[in-house]
């Protein structure tokens, strides 16, 4: 039977998958597929009457999920879901509680992981059953019932010391221009190593970005950004302009033009802490960007723009942290000022 004859079978969803469904005992199911002739095999292939295992909707959910995600992303996925299937994979899918998934990221939120992490679990989780309900698995998803444990430790988000930002603002060299390009632009560092020279646009004072850099273990690819607002224009503020010269192509590459290795890219960034005498991370100078932002009283809404944030929460919780880590500084030069001089 030709491709089409499968297709004119089933509904095609504006997802560019096809559906089909059958009913039995436990009611009606639904299968998808973006291959039509796959899909009619998967409606006629003899059913399983044995009872679904975690460990096969987690295995079903993670080879689709897989194809759909970043590298990055999927790297991330990996330890998370590893302790998942070692918690629930020989247990069957249909009966596991909403109680027993709140015990289980209890007992993370116990061990010292923190809220970005456990937040993880429970997404995956919730990816898992979603998907074993349209598989047919299981009719329930317990994780929607569940929240996150209270009092779960947040991922610190370390800003650059004082000292540290001067030591990048004075610093020259080759490697001194992607340091300045996270602090004075707050570019992530994929996207700082996807810049090229077209992309500074000198007329209109900003930097158009576009594109980052993903390593696929060591090797660099390029990559639309992950979401719509990482698609933006940085200003080029005038300290940064006259630190770029005129010129064509990536601004951080090989003599031949070509993107650096991840391994490039960990050597020309060792050498530069060495040579400024502070250990960073290019985050922490997108960090220090915010907080240039946030001093300067630019309004949250706008700092999202600027910073490439999905959400304006994200930025109200950078904007947060700041002005905790500020509070602490202020009050300790207080202490300082008003304590019995020695």
């Amino acid at each position: 039977m030709a491709k089409n004859k499968y297709a004119d079978m089933f509904t095609l969803r504006k997802d560019g998958r096809y559906q089909a469904s059958y009913t039995d005992d436990t009611g009606r199911h639904y299968l998808y597929d973006r291959d039509p002739e796959r899909l009619w095999q998967k409606l006629n292939a003899p059913k399983d009457e044995k009872p679904a295992l975690f460990a096969q909707a987690a295995d079903a959910w993670d080879k689709e999920h897989t194809e759909q995600i970043s590298f990055k992303t999927a790297e991330a996925y990996v330890a998370p879901l590893r302790r998942i299937k070692a918690q629930f994979g020989d247990q069957q899918i249909e009966h596991i509680s909403a109680a027993d998934i709140s015990a289980y990221l209890s007992a993370l939120a116990k061990k010292g992981y923190s809220r970005r992490t456990v937040q993880m679990h429970r997404d995956i989780l919730n990816m898992i059953f979603n998907k074993a309900i349209v598989g047919g698995l299981t009719r329930f998803n317990p994780v929607s019932a569940v929240h996150l444990p209270r009092n779960l430790k947040r991922s610190v988000r370390e800003l650059p010391p004082d000292a540290a930002v001067e030591a990048v603002k004075s610093s020259t060299g080759p490697n001194a221009l992607f340091a300045k390009i996270c602090l004075y632009a707050g570019l992530r560092r994929g996207e700082a190593l996807a810049l090229r020279y077209e992309d500074v646009d000198r007329i209109h004072g900003v930097i158009h970005i576009t594109k980052a850099v993903e390593f696929v273990g060591n090797n660099p690819h390029i990559k639309e950004p992950k979401t719509a607002a990482g698609v933006r224009d940085a200003i080029l503020l005038d300290v940064l302009a006259a630190e770029i010269p005129a010129s064509r192509g990536y601004i951080f590459c090989n003599e031949d033009g070509s993107l650096l290795t991840k391994m490039q890219y960990r050597v020309r960034w060792r050498n530069y802490c060495k040579e400024i005498g502070f250990e960073l991370t290019a985050h922490q100078l997108r960090h220090g960007f915010a907080t240039i932002l946030y001093e300067a009283g630019i309004p949250d809404k706008d700092a999202q723009e600027l910073l490439g944030h999905s959400t304006i929460t994200l930025t109200r919780d950078v904007y947060t942290h700041i002005r905790q880590a500020r509070r602490k500084d202020t009050a300790q030069k207080l202490n300082d000022y008003f304590s019995p001089q020695s």
